[in-house]
């Protein structure tokens, strides 16, 4: 069955988080007493996701150390282990061969709770290779406040991805969990590319990019304030770890 299969971005270096990682990765960053990828396998698994592939770099090890590679608690995890400087589309193209045919990408760093039969609904009925989540953001709680990166049309076509946030007319926030047909990825580019800037901004040029909105509030730990509420929110919301 089609979208079995979760891709983690996990390989950067978390600058805005130190000195916690400095001696970690940002997805290991420690909430209630558990890393931060527990709440992401936990979700994953609850909606259906099997098997795992964690996009490493910096300190992979600590992950390999902490999940091992085998079936644990109904998920299957492997990884792919580039460098600390690999951008997002090649660390996808370092993967390739790992990668199946059609998968679940999302960032290491982004907690939502994935409505994934809904996601792929909204993903057959645009008949598109690549679905992204935009986060309407009504009332300015993204990571940069009011400031949105996308712009989405009435047919839930995303017109155009700028991440300086400054194009007018941009109505959401790209949040990642995308859904992804594998031949949107060129395995022979060259270069260390971004999956963001040269995919997205490419795919959402041709009008070829789809979205799946949502209203429902994503949480990321791309700060230390980040971080502690998501701690808030996870005791608040009784979230779940792997």
């Amino acid at each position: 069955m089609d979208f079995e299969q979760a891709v983690i971005f996990a390989g950067g270096r978390g600058e805005r988080l130190r000195p916690l990682t400095d001696t970690i990765p940002k997805p290991m960053a420690p909430v209630n007493g558990r890393p931060f990828a527990d709440y992401l396998l936990g979700m994953l698994r609850d909606a259906g996701i099997r098997r795992v592939l964690f996009l490493l770099g910096y300190k992979s090890q600590s992950v390999i150390d902490h999940y091992k590679s085998q079936m644990i608690k109904g998920l299957r995890i492997d990884y792919s282990i580039g460098q600390e400087e690999d951008q997002t589309g090649r660390r996808l193209i370092n993967a390739y061969e790992k990668l199946e045919g059609k998968f679940v990408a999302l960032y290491g760093d982004n907690y939502w709770p994935l409505p994934l039969g809904e996601m792929k609904k909204n993903y057959e009925r645009l008949n598109i290779s690549l679905t992204t989540t935009v986060f309407n953001n009504k009332q300015g709680t993204g990571e940069y406040g009011m400031e949105n990166n996308v712009m989405v049309d009435s047919k839930n076509r995303v017109k155009a991805y700028d991440k300086s946030r400054r194009l007018p007319g941009l109505n959401g926030v790209d949040i990642g969990f995308f859904l992804v047909d594998k031949k949107v990825i060129e395995p022979h580019e060259k270069g260390n590319i971004s999956f963001e800037e040269v995919v997205l901004s490419k795919m959402a040029t041709q009008g070829q990019l789809g979205a799946f909105r949502t209203d429902e509030q994503y949480y990321y730990i791309t700060s230390f304030e980040s971080l502690q509420n998501f701690e808030k929110v996870v005791r608040q919301k009784a979230i779940g770890a792997f």
